[in-house]
């Protein structure tokens, strides 16, 4: 072989593994992806707004969401609420985001006013309707 044909051997080598390189550098790694927002509604079980952390029950589901310090608050009555104008059994909406296994709430919105947070008096209720206003006779 003479030096021209080793050269060209070379250079073709060189440039077809760098050509095989290109574009590999993320293959291994995953794409970060932002958290999905979601919502749950319920009615607010227990609520401290001063280690800013809420449990909020749909039964038989229950979840308990740390409130971020941008999270947006409305009720009814106020667009621009607090946590302090919420109180345990109002009916909320919670948008919120599932990072590292916790909820973290970024917007609360009232759907009503507060109900009875006693589950005696709120299955009776839920009975009650069923019998005078669901049941087929």
């Amino acid at each position: 072989m003479n030096r021209k044909q080793v050269w060209t051997a070379l250079t073709i080598g060189i440039a077809l593994t760098m050509a095989a390189g290109i574009g590999r550098g993320d293959v291994n790694e995953p794409s970060p992806e932002k958290p999905k927002a979601e919502t749950f509604a319920g009615i607010i079980r227990t609520l401290d707004a001063e280690k800013r952390v809420m449990t909020v029950e749909a039964t038989p589901l229950s979840k308990t969401f740390g409130i971020a310090s941008d999270c947006e608050v409305m009720t009814k009555d106020k667009p621009k609420a607090s946590l302090d104008d919420l109180k345990p059994g109002s009916v909320v909406h919670v948008t919120y985001e599932a990072a590292n296994g916790i909820l973290v709430a970024h917007r609360i919105e009232q759907q009503g006013p507060p109900q009875e947070t006693d589950r005696t008096s709120a299955f009776i209720r839920y009975r009650l309707r069923y019998v005078l206003f669901e049941k087929s006779p």
